[in-house]
């Protein structure tokens, strides 16, 4: 079965995002016509296991500080990716929504050998400073296509206790 979700909420938003194991797709021969959003995280750390396989530990969409401009531990951005094949080129941009001031403008390329492999991006964040409380949005584009998009909210305050 395959599983395509569209965003639900104002941002946050994935153009389109399936599953890979769906055997319908594969007996299309893995034609879709675009390149489609598997995952868009922020996390804690992320990790590269000897085998390969991506350890994303400690997701998140909240920050908190008491005062601005703050900066936090470092921390992760994940984008997943998949249905390209070739040379590509992708941006990753954190924005103040209110502003619109670009916080993280980060741009690369990748290749993909195949359609059907999903092309992880996993950037370390490093004293990224946040001139103050709001809305910062997580663009994530492929060719200049907005595939994606999440908000990180950073509080002003301190967290609530977990229930």
């Amino acid at each position: 079965m395959i599983g395509i979700c569209t965003e639900w909420k104002k941002y946050g938003s994935l153009k389109k995002s399936f599953f890979t194991d769906s055997p319908t797709l594969r007996e299309r021969g893995n034609q879709l016509s675009e390149p489609v959003l598997v995952g868009l995280l922020f996390a804690d750390r992320v990790i590269v296991e000897n085998n390969g396989k991506r350890g994303i530990i400690g997701t998140f969409n909240v920050f908190h500080s008491q005062n601005f401009p703050a900066v936090f531990p470092p921390w992760y951005l994940y984008a997943a990716v998949t249905n390209l094949t070739g040379k590509h080129t992708f941006a990753l941009t954190l924005v103040n929504e209110e502003t619109q001031q670009v916080l993280i403008p980060f741009n690369g390329e990748f290749e993909s050998p195949e359609t059907d492999v999903v092309v992880e991006l996993t950037p370390a964040m490093m004293n990224v400073a946040f001139p103050r409380a709001g809305s910062y949005l997580l663009n994530f584009s492929v060719d200049g296509e907005l595939l994606g998009t999440r908000i990180l909210y950073v509080r002003q305050g301190i967290p609530a206790p977990a229930r």
